[in-house]
């Protein structure tokens, strides 16, 4: 009985952390969401200025540039976090039958 009552316990804590590793996982693509909300303000306030007369193409700034850049990264970042959390979601699931 004891050994039984270990071998519960065990795996209810491997659940909780694994529980817990993909909360922490959906926080950080959270947060990436709102990083890549800010850059496309960003992007929307240099296409708005841009829009006055001299018309320039705001593609052509720098920090156009890098803003689509970073946007990118954080796209690619939440992807594999995505990934991630599938995985884990998988692998918890077959642990259950």
């Amino acid at each position: 009985m004891n050994d039984e009552l270990k071998r519960a316990m065990e795996e209810s804590w491997s659940a909780v952390k694994e529980s817990a590793r993909i909360g922490k996982l959906r926080l950080r693509v959270h947060n990436l969401h709102k990083d890549a909300e800010r850059r496309f303000k960003e992007i929307g306030g240099i296409v708005y200025e841009s829009a006055k007369l001299p018309w320039e193409n705001p593609l052509q700034k720098p920090e156009v540039q890098k803003a689509i850049e970073e946007i990118k990264k954080i796209e690619a970042e939440t992807e594999a976090i995505e990934d991630e959390i599938k995985k884990l979601k998988h692998k918890e699931a077959s642990e259950k039958k």
